[in-house]
Order: C-alpha cells, then sequence, then structure tokens
C-alpha cells in the first residue's frame, strides 16, 4: 500500500474527511487531518510520515509544530 494511502486510512478511521499536506517537519512529511464538521474542538490532528510510515503526531509534537507554523 503506498504511504498516501496509509496516510487517507489513518484519517478516515479517526472520522476526518480528508488530509491536507503542510510541507516537512522536522524530517518527517506533515499533514494535517480535517473534517467538514462546522465544529472542531482540540488540537489539530497531524500526521506524521516518511515512505514506509505514517503515524498520529503526538501531544507534544503536536505543540511544537504549531509553535513553528505561527
Amino acid at each position: 500500500m503506498d504511504i498516501k494511502r496509509k496516510i487517507r486510512d489513518l484519517a478516515e478511521a479517526d472520522g476526518f474527511d480528508r488530509v491536507n499536506s503542510l510541507g516537512q517537519w522536522n524530517g518527517w512529511d506533515l499533514s494535517v487531518a480535517d473534517t467538514d464538521e462546522e465544529c472542531a474542538v482540540g488540537l489539530p490532528q497531524y500526521i506524521l510520515s516518511s515512505e514506509r510510515e505514517a503515524r498520529w503526531a503526538t501531544e507534544s509534537e503536536t505543540l511544537e509544530i504549531m509553535a513553528s507554523l505561527s
């Protein structure tokens, strides 16, 4: 399975409608999961990926990512 499919499957399994690529962060490809819901509460849900792996960012990684994007 290709990595883009793994990323999409990861997001869809948690109820997200789409994934948007944000570029690179700390050597990982960075994406954010998004939904069509009108109201989303909480931290952004980032997905970190490489050629072989896709995983959710940890809470501490999410805070670091948010700081680097602002």
